[in-house]
Parts: structure tokens; C-alpha cells; sequence
């Protein structure tokens, strides 16, 4: 078994995290209110795993959203886009597809991901939806998926093999250029990459939406000028606010429309 491997956010993190991405997109619930949050585990046949939820303040039914870690784990940074996730009015569930390993560290980030297997991972992620449809907040809405770099190749994935899923948003996730591939695809889907990505090139993202388009599938894919990988990432050099802010109006306009039937026609 593995160590632990502690992680430190520094304090660039703490100031950012709550608004760097501003408050775009119509609230369910209040900027002001905080998120109710909680540590549950999810079952599964090869023993399930522990997730983080943030849930919006009081008891009406809400949509649920799956958030997928990035390749360091349960990290600040993920369990902070659960909570922004709450404060617009969604049921975020996070899964810990690590088992509580943590990293800041690119070297052990490749180990962590190397040691994951992804028919684990996607039990641990179908155990996610089932938690969403167990809770009585959520039973009857619908649910969705939101993934970050290796989390974006896992939030396609699980659209493409699980019917539940009514809106799926990858972030900087390895695409699909295969048309047969996509072809269970059944949710709409977002799809947000930078221009400067060296590891998914824009010839790459070129290629995913011809095959979207050829297996007549619903999506819209952006590619933003001027950012590379992980330009979301408040905590890395690599975030780039403009187009964070951009991208995550967009998603929240995304989600409103296909898990709550709104639309928002300023995030455009």
C-alpha cells in the first residue's frame, strides 16, 4: 500500500479560492449561504470509496452534480468547486478515487494515477450517481457530471456508460476521436481546452469535434486563446483568470439549462 502523501495549498490559494472565477450564472441558492458539507462512503462491489458532498442550505429538492478529481486527489481545489457547485443550488458529490492519497507533486501525481484502475474508478463513480438517487433531495432530479484533466476524461466516460447522466462537462480531459466510440453518448456535453495545451493540441480537440459531429452528438466544445493545461487552477502558474471566469460561466449556464431547465443567456 502506498504512503499517504500530505499536501499543503499555500496561502495564494486561501485568498483566491472562494472568488477567483466570480459568482456567474443564476444562484439557487445565496453567494452568502454557505454549503452544508459532510464526509459519507459510497458502496461498491470492490468496497466503494469516501467522497466529499456539499449540499445548498436547507431541504428542497436540488440536481445533483458528480465532480471528478484532477490527478492530485481530493485536494482544496476540488472540494472548493463542490462548495461553489452548492452555493448555485446542486447536490456535489466527490468522490476520493485515491483512498485518501493527496499530492502537489507531478512525480507522485503519475504514480497515483498509474495505480488507479479506471473500472474501479468508474464503480466508484457510478456509486456516486447511486448515493445522488438515494438522497431525498435528489432522488427525483437530475444529475450531472463536472471533471478536471484526468477527471475530464472520466466525466466523458461516465456519460458514455451510464444512462443517468443528463449533462456531462470535461475540462481539459483526453478526447475521443473515435465516432464509434461516442456513439452511447446520450448527454449533452461541454467541453472547455486551452489553445497553448501542449499535451491536448488544438489539432486533437479539432479532431474530438468532427467525431462528436460525426456520431451526431450534442455538444459544444471550447477553445480558449492564450491558456494551456489546467488554466482553472487558482493554485498553479498556469491559471488564467479570463479565461477560468469565462469557462465557468459557461458551465454553470450548462448546467442550469440541462439539470435545471434555465437558461442563461449572459454566460454565452
Amino acid at each position: 500500500m502506498r504512503r499517504m502523501i500530505p499536501v499543503l495549498m499555500g496561502a495564494a490559494w486561501i485568498a483566491l479560492g472562494s472568488n477567483a472565477w466570480g459568482a456567474a450564472g443564476k444562484g439557487g441558492a445565496s453567494q452568502r449561504s454557505g454549503p452544508d458539507t459532510s464526509r459519507v462512503h459510497l458502496g461498491s462491489p470492490d468496497g466503494g470509496a469516501d467522497a466529499f458532498a456539499a449540499s445548498p442550505p436547507g431541504q428542497g429538492s436540488a440536481p445533483g452534480v458528480v465532480v471528478v478529481i484532477e490527478w492530485w486527489g481530493l485536494n482544496s481545489q476540488i472540494r472548493d468547486v463542490a462548495r461553489r457547485l452548492a452555493r448555485q443550488g446542486y447536490v456535489a458529490i466527490v468522490p476520493d478515487l485515491y483512498h485518501g492519497k493527496v499530492t502537489d507533486d507531478p512525480e507522485q501525481a503519475h504514480v497515483l494515477l498509474r495505480g488507479l484502475e479506471p473500472k474501479t474508478a468508474l464503480a466508484d463513480l457510478d456509486s456516486a450517481v447511486q448515493w445522488l438517487r438515494a438522497q431525498p433531495r435528489t432522488a427525483k432530479g437530475k444529475i450531472g457530471v463536472v471533471g478536471f484533466c484526468m477527471g475530464g476524461s472520466y466525466s466523458l466516460e461516465l456519460a458514455l456508460q451510464n444512462p443517468e447522466i443528463a449533462a456531462a462537462v470535461m475540462f481539459y480531459g483526453t478526447p475521443e476521436t473515435d465516432p464509434e466510440k461516442l456513439a452511447p453518448l446520450k448527454a449533452p456535453l461541454q467541453g472547455h481546452f486551452g489553445a497553448d495545451d501542449e499535451g491536448i493540441t488544438s489539432e486533437r480537440v479539432a479532431e474530438f469535434k468532427a467525431a462528436l459531429e460525426k456520431a451526431g452528438k450534442a455538444a459544444d466544445i471550447y477553445v480558449y486563446p492564450g491558456a494551456g493545461h489546467a488554466f482553472m487552477h487558482e493554485g498553479r502558474a498556469s491559471y488564467r483568470p479570463d479565461a477560468a471566469k469565462q469557462a465557468w460561466a459557461r458551465t454553470l449556464a450548462f448546467l442550469q439549462k440541462n439539470l435545471k431547465g434555465e437558461r442563461d443567456a449572459a454566460a454565452k
